[in-house]
């Protein structure tokens, strides 16, 4: 699971999971989950990140709308996310890309936890070529979200707050 800013930097990862895992398991077991939990308990409500579907629903955490009408508030709210969200996928391209031993066709032929190290000094070192301006030349293509049509493990403690959040936004656009 990673998480990225605007530029390409990552700001969080957690490569302790085999790929086999689902991205809702990952997030409802990570640090970073328990993070945004206690600041929006504190009080914190100036932050979100955009999770595609197979992540749940939470005020901190908005993921799609499922099967919005065309034309609809819910259709431009996605369309807005999923642009907002492709900057994730490009971040996972030029890492893949400068780092090579990252891609999904070859193995990190390691124990579980040496991989994780790896994955995280690649991410480290992407960061850094990012802060130098070491651009790797590539050509990306809009990566659609792999989990689209998976169901996520619902939150329904937040849900209806996360739900309220979506809407107020997607009524802006």
């Amino acid at each position: 699971m990673l998480l990225c800013d605007n530029e390409l930097r990552i700001r969080y990862v957690d490569a302790c999971h085999p790929g086999a895992c689902h991205d809702s398991f990952i997030w409802n077991n990570s640090d970073l989950r328990v993070h945004f939990e206690r600041q929006y308990l504190q009080g914190a409500r100036n932050a979100w990140l955009l999770g595609d579907a197979g992540y749940p629903l939470e005020p901190w955490l908005l993921t799609p709308h499922r099967t919005p009408e065309e034309g609809s508030r819910e259709m431009r709210f996605n369309e807005a996310h999923s642009k907002c969200r492709n900057i994730i996928e490009r971040t996972n391209g030029v890492l893949k890309n400068r780092w090579r031993c990252l891609l999904g066709a070859r193995e990190l032929h390691y124990t579980p936890e040496k991989a994780a190290k790896i994955t995280n000094v690649c991410c480290t070192l992407h960061n850094i070529c990012i802060h130098f301006k070491a651009n790797v030349e590539i050509e990306l293509e809009v990566l659609e979200p792999e989990d689209a049509d998976v169901t996520p493990i619902a939150s329904t403690q937040y849900s209806a707050v996360a739900q309220s959040i979506r809407a107020h936004i997607g009524s802006a656009l």
